[in-house]
């Protein structure tokens, strides 16, 4: 097993210490889809694991959730053998576009033309989520004045931007909220003179 007989020199105590729990979870986990991973002695099992340490701390890998997607394509694959830690890793990155709050290609069109009417009231809009105010926002900027043929070209590169961006963790801006008008207030004294007024052109005394 290439992964087992090959030991990367760069120690693990840099590694962060999430990044050695989800290892310790992952592999836990993983003998129910991989049986081979019974087979492999202890102080083997050890430098794998500081292998797919390592490779989760280069490549971000550092939240259940990520590692839940992982799971989920691990069970899902008819064979039992252990996958190396960059099919894992690439797993743990395929991002369903409504678990980020976006939508996907072929549901953008009509949202975004949607979002047209009410480009001038976007709190009037319903969005999913901040990355999906960002990424229609966006699109309307840059293309909202020109042909629709320009504006459907630049979708798929947009929302792939967009998506990384979630992905990675981008702080999106606020979407903006309707502020509320407050009632005007009139001076004691502009009431009293309009009254006066009032009772003058009446004949009132």
């Amino acid at each position: 097993m290439s992964q087992v007989t090959t030991l990367n020199q760069t120690t693990t105590k840099q590694a962060p210490v999430i990044a050695e729990k989800l290892i310790d979870r992952v592999f836990e986990q993983l003998i129910a889809s991989c049986p081979t991973l019974l087979t492999v002695q202890p102080e083997q099992l050890k430098i794998l694991k500081q292998q797919w340490i390592l490779g989760f701390a280069e490549n971000g890998i550092k939240t259940f959730e990520q590692v839940k997607r992982g799971m989920a394509a691990a069970r899902a694959k008819t064979n039992g053998y252990l996958p190396s830690v960059g099919e894992f890793i690439s797993w743990c990155n395929n991002y369903n576009n409504h678990e980020l709050g976006l939508p996907t290609l072929e549901e953008l069109e009509a949202r975004l033309q949607k979002y047209f009417g009410y480009a001038k009231e976007p709190h009037n809009f319903k969005f999913r989520s901040r990355a999906e105010y960002y990424l229609l926002k966006t699109i309307y900027d840059g293309y909202g004045k020109k042909k629709w043929e320009d504006c459907q070209k630049a979708m798929p590169k947009i929302l792939a931007e967009v998506v990384e961006k979630a992905r990675t963790g981008f702080e999106f801006p606020q979407i903006p909220e309707l502020l509320e008008k407050k009632p005007k207030v009139i001076p004691p004294e502009v009431s009293k003179n309009g009254l006066a007024k009032i009772k003058e052109i009446m004949g009132i005394a």
